[in-house]
């Protein structure tokens, strides 16, 4: 039987959440479906797609608003000619940029767009576009789904959370790492670790405060944060605490799960989330968490009623791990200034530290609850949606042109 031809579009492959869930997407699906994965720009690509028939545009990120409408056409015109081609009948698209290009670009193809995270929903013109054009839009959580349909009224719509490579993850969090890293770690006290890269919406600053009070109690305590970009203003703040030798970091990491093994909590203090696959990365490694329950996920995966945990400003100590209130306010790296919201958050992670039987059941309710968000779990939801999708479009004729 002749497979149904599937094209994934993202703008690039280099790190981030999206693009790691597109290369998924494209190995997971390349074995029952013919796919077809099309990148603006494949410069940078760290994620591997070996097997899968691509298509790299050459047409990157532009400056200047004449640039980026010109760049919008050619993607749209490249695109469309691939979809005639190859007579493709879905099409998934990953992010705003690859979302708009996927619509405009519609042939006679289901177009599905990816909403990934939370802060796109207040882009309102380009969501009432894409949304209003698109057959299906897929989000990565429930309360994501629930927001889109309430406010944008797509077609259809489906929530379905991010996979996790459970097996691969052990198996490299069982690695080497390098010297540097082994001797951080050997030195006296725990370690709270972070992932993601430098950007506000991280609120790493917040995380660096927290830590400084968590060491007022246990001045041992160390933190490292993983990801990409220019930590120096985070150092300096680190050095006004007093702690600049005990926080590393460490830049992008080919394999942070063998860092994230090592360490002993992880932290995740960003405003905002779409699915913050790193959280489900370190507890598959069995750390427990502490998370601000900002919209949109933590909340999703770390409680199973994630309704119960509506209120963004109290803790709640969750099925598989503890949430926190939300951070308020924009970038501050004055270290004379410490939140009510920073120190609830430090006294979670004190407590967790300290408590050796809440430490070990949320350790082992951790890895429990990654394996809900395994491989084969997303391969089965995505391919439902496709075959029912596909179906659809054959019997009612949907978007032949």
């Amino acid at each position: 039987m002749e497979k149904k031809r599937i094209m994934l579009i993202v703008p690039m492959l280099d790190q981030g959440g999206l693009e790691r869930v597109c290369a998924a997407t494209a190995r997971l699906l390349k074995e029952e479906y013919a796919v077809h994965l099309v990148v603006f720009n494949t410069a940078g690509m760290i994620y591997d797609v070996s097997g899968v028939e691509m298509t790299d545009l050459n047409l990157g990120a532009v400056d200047g608003r004449f640039g980026k409408v010109r760049n919008v056409f050619r993607r749209v015109r490249r695109v469309r000619a691939l979809k005639k081609r190859l007579d493709i009948q879905l099409s998934y698209s990953f992010g705003p940029t690859a979302n708009l290009v996927n619509v405009i670009s519609k042939h006679k193809d289901v177009t599905w767009i990816g909403v990934r995270g939370y802060g796109a929903l207040n882009s309102k013109a380009s969501m009432r576009l894409t949304c209003g054009l698109a057959d299906r839009v897929v989000s990565c959580t429930r309360v994501m789904e629930q927001e889109i349909v309430r406010q944008f009224h797509p077609k259809k719509s489906a929530a379905v959370y991010n996979p996790c490579d459970i097996a691969e993850i052990t198996r490299q969090s069982q690695c080497d790492t390098a010297a540097a890293f082994d001797r951080f770690f050997a030195r006296k006290g725990k370690t709270v670790v972070s992932m993601g890269r430098e950007h506000d919406v991280k609120g790493f600053w917040h995380l660096v405060k927290a830590v400084s009070l968590v060491r007022q109690q246990m001045p041992d305590v160390k933190l490292m944060i993983i990801g990409a970009g220019d930590y120096s203003a985070y150092k300096t703040l680190a050095e006004q605490l007093g702690m600049g030798d005990d926080v590393l970091f460490t830049g992008v990491q080919s394999n942070p799960f063998a860092l994230l093994k090592k360490a002993d909590v992880y932290a995740l203090t960003s405003e905002s989330e779409g699915f913050p696959n790193a959280l489900i990365e370190a507890m598959a490694v069995g750390l427990p968490c502490v998370s601000v329950n900002c919209l949109t996920g933590p909340a999703e995966i770390l409680h199973e009623d994630y309704g119960q945990c509506r209120d963004e400003n109290r803790v709640f100590h969750a099925d598989y791990g503890i949430l926190t209130g939300v951070f308020h306010g924009d970038r501050d790296m004055d270290a004379r200034h410490i939140t009510e919201e920073e120190r609830m958050f430090a006294q979670e992670l004190e407590g967790l530290l300290a408590d050796e039987g809440m430490y070990r059941r949320y350790q082992d309710a951790a890895r429990k609850r990654a394996e809900a968000f395994g491989m084969e779990t997303y391969r089965c939801r995505i391919r439902d949606l496709v075959e029912e999708d596909v179906k659809d479009s054959a019997l009612h004729g949907r978007g032949r042109n």
